[in-house]
């Protein structure tokens, strides 16, 4: 053997006696017990490298004990060689071969037998321990890799959140904004749902970072933000537009329930206190809206967002610290804003001659007779009808 081998032998003195000369004839380095209860503490103590099994009187037969044997070592293959006379019957062997006999010695061998025996029953040992090391090491693997996937789940969920969110307030961003109101936009126009629009925009904000700093600045940022969210339903979307400015994109609301939730949001921020070295700063905001498709000019989601700006810059030039819907605006300035959507090239419209139509045709019904020449453009680059 290349080595030498830690055998433990289990058997009656007589029959061990034998089995150590045999044993140490071969270069093995021998453990013995008389019986299954000593035999275990012999494993756990020495951790042989094999059993040699001889007869087991006492508590434990030969399968009992070689299945003990064996659920004792598992970190380690344990093979068990079984000496057994040659007419050992075929019931008992199957019952040794169930319980997880290796190999089996006829009891009357030559020492070149045993050596042959011992060898293969080591190579099968050898070969089990490298499995085993092998399914480890790929249990670890998959340990880390599983760790690894969840931590890739987790970090790729946090991406996704700041894809969309707006860093410094937690709202959405003007990306996810414009997407989500497309999507709405498709929804209110296939089930002729209202579909509303508020564009929030801090007044004199610039002269609060002037007088007051950019971190008082970006607190006041919060905290509106954090307004127009407890104003808002569940269903409707807030975003951060631009650097001053949040959007409210709201389904199922008209012109009623969008003028409502505006002045709802007013009343909250000249509520709420902002506190600067213990004195308060007087916050207010400016308004827009805009409805789909109560007010016949929104023909797109673009047209909508830019409508509801328009009715913002109204709230401006009213004095600010109020609340303009679009279809409040007087009908001289809504006609000037429709001349110049319907002008050629305008960005709203671009490669959009069906949205040049609706929106020359809501012109038409708020009072424009005369066809423009934009209407009769769009409408001859629209496909034939089938």
């Amino acid at each position: 053997m290349p080595h030498r081998v830690n055998v433990l032998i289990v058997a009656q003195d007589s029959a061990g006696e034998d089995l150590m000369v045999r044993l140490e004839a071969v270069g093995a380095t021998l453990q013995t017990a008389t019986d299954c209860l000593t035999a275990m503490a012999v494993v756990k103590t020495e951790r042989p490298d094999l059993v040699v099994l001889g007869n087991c009187p006492g508590q434990f037969d030969s399968a009992e004990t070689t299945r003990v044997l064996k659920s004792l070592r598992t970190d380690r293959y344990l093979p068990v060689v079984a000496v057994v006379d040659k007419d050992l019957a075929a019931e008992a062997g199957s019952a040794l071969m169930e319980a997880g006999v290796d190999d089996f010695l006829p009891a009357e061998f030559d020492d070149q037998t045993l050596q042959f025996r011992l060898h293969a029953a080591l190579r099968l040992k050898s070969a089990y321990d490298q499995l085993r090391q092998v399914r480890d090491e790929l249990d670890k693997t998959l340990v880390r890799e599983s760790a690894l996937m969840r931590q890739l789940k987790e970090d790729n969920r946090t991406l996704k959140v700041r894809s969309i969110t707006d860093g410094l307030t937690a709202l959405y961003n003007y990306r996810y904004l414009m997407e989500w109101l497309k999507t709405e936009f498709k929804i209110s126009r296939r089930y002729g749902h209202d579909l509303s629009m508020i564009i929030v925009d801090l007044d004199h904000f610039k002269n609060i970072n002037d007088e007051c700093g950019h971190p008082f600045g970006d607190y006041t940022l919060k905290e509106v933000a954090v307004i127009l969210k407890q104003c808002a339903r569940e269903s409707d979307l807030v975003a951060r537009y631009a650097g001053d400015e949040f959007a409210l994109v709201c389904p199922r609301t008209g012109h009623e329930e969008i003028q409502a939730l505006a002045h709802r949001i007013l009343a909250a921020c000249r509520k709420h206190d902002f506190i600067f070295k213990d004195n308060p700063v007087q916050v207010t905001l400016s308004l827009g809206t805009a409805t789909y498709p109560e007010d016949a000019e929104v023909v797109s989601p673009e047209l909508l967002v830019f409508l509801a700006d328009q009715a913002l810059y109204q709230s401006k030039r009213k004095g600010r610290n109020a609340a303009t819907s679009w279809h409040e605006i007087d009908p001289e300035t809504r006609m000037a804003i429709r001349r110049e959507l319907r002008g050629p090239g305008h960005p709203l419209l671009a490669d959009d001659p069906r949205s040049r139509l609706e929106l020359a045709a809501a012109a038409r019904l708020a009072g424009t007779t005369a066809e423009p020449d934009s209407l009769r453009r769009a409408r001859a680059q629209l496909p034939a009808e089938p």
